[in-house]
C-alpha cells in the first residue's frame, strides 16, 4: 500500500528497515558518550554543566509513542529547507487523525487501530522525524548538548537540553567541521521525557558545501498531552 504518494514510495516500502537504520544511525554517527563538564554559563552556572548521564535525545520514542500511543496526544513536526514536511495529527489509543504535506503531496488521513491497513497508513504518514536521525546522532550526549534544567513543557515534565555545536571541543570539534563544513553548526533547543522522548524541540542547521553553497535547514517538532 503507498499511503503518501512520491515522498512514502521512497521512504516507507520498508519501514522495519528505516527503523533499524534510525537506530543505528543514533548509535553510530554521534560522538561517544564521555564524562565531561563545560564552563557554567552566565545565565544559569548551576545547571549548564554537560550531563552526559541524562536521557538526551531518542527519536524512537515518538515513533513508538505514535504506533503505540501510551494517551491521547497533539503531535506536529515540520522541516524547513530541501524536502520540507509538514505534519500535523491528533493521536489517540484507538485513531490517528490528521495532516501530511510536502512539495508534492497535501493530504489528510484518518486511522482506526481495529483496522490495521488505515492505521499503518496514518503512522506512517507522520515519520518525517526518521529523516533528522544522523542530524540528532551528531550532538547528541556531545559537549554540543547542554543539560540546563527541568520544566513542565506541552503538559510534561521535561527536560531542557540548550544544544550549540560552538561548544565542541578536540574531536568533536573536528568531527562537526567535517560533517557540517567550516562555519556549519547545529543549534536549538531540545525538551524530553525522562526517557529521552522529544515533547518540544527547534533546531536550525548549516551545512557549508566545498562549492561555497549553504544549505539551510530548521526542524520543529512537539508533542502536546491532551
Amino acid at each position: 500500500m503507498n499511503p503518501s504518494g512520491k515522498f512514502l514510495s521512497r521512504c516507507w516500502i520498508y519501514p522495519a528497515t528505516a527503523f533499524v537504520l534510525l537506530a543505528a544511525s543514533a548509535c553510530n554517527s554521534g560522538p561517544s558518550p564521555k564524562k565531561t563538564k563545560e564552563k557554567p554559563t552566565e545565565q544559569n552556572s548551576a545547571s549548564a554543566a554537560q550531563d552526559t548521564t541524562g536521557p538526551g535525545i531518542d527519536l524512537n520514542c515518538i515513533v513508538d509513542r505514535i504506533q503505540n500511543p501510551p494517551e491521547a496526544f497533539h503531535y506536529s513536526y515540520k522541516k524547513d529547507g530541501a524536502n520540507s514536511v509538514d505534519e500535523e495529527a491528533d493521536v489517540t489509543s484507538q485513531t490517528i487523525d490528521g495532516t501530511f504535506k510536502n512539495k508534492d503531496i497535501s493530504r489528510a488521513f484518518h486511522g482506526v487501530r481495529s483496522d490495521k491497513d488505515s492505521w499503518q497508513t496514518a503512522w506512517m504518514s507522520l515519520m518525517g522525524i526518521s529523516g533528522m536521525s544522523s542530524t540528532v546522532a551528531l550532538v547528541n550526549h556531545s559537549s554540543a548538548m547542554v543539560r540546563e534544567g527541568t520544566e513542565k513543557v506541552n503538559g510534561y515534565d521535561a527536560i531542557r537540553y540548550s544544544i550549540d555545536t560552538a561548544r565542541g571541543s578536540g574531536a568533536e570539534t573536528a568531527l562537526y567541521r567535517s560533517t557540517l563544513g567550516s562555519g556549519g553548526f547545529e543549534k536549538g533547543t531540545v525538551w524530553v521525557t525522562s526517557q529521552g522522548c522529544p515533547v518540544k524541540f527547534s533546531l536550525d542547521s548549516e551545512m557549508h558545501l566545498n562549492d561555497g553553497s549553504v544549505q539551510k535547514v530548521h526542524y520543529e517538532e512537539a508533542m502536546i498531552k491532551k
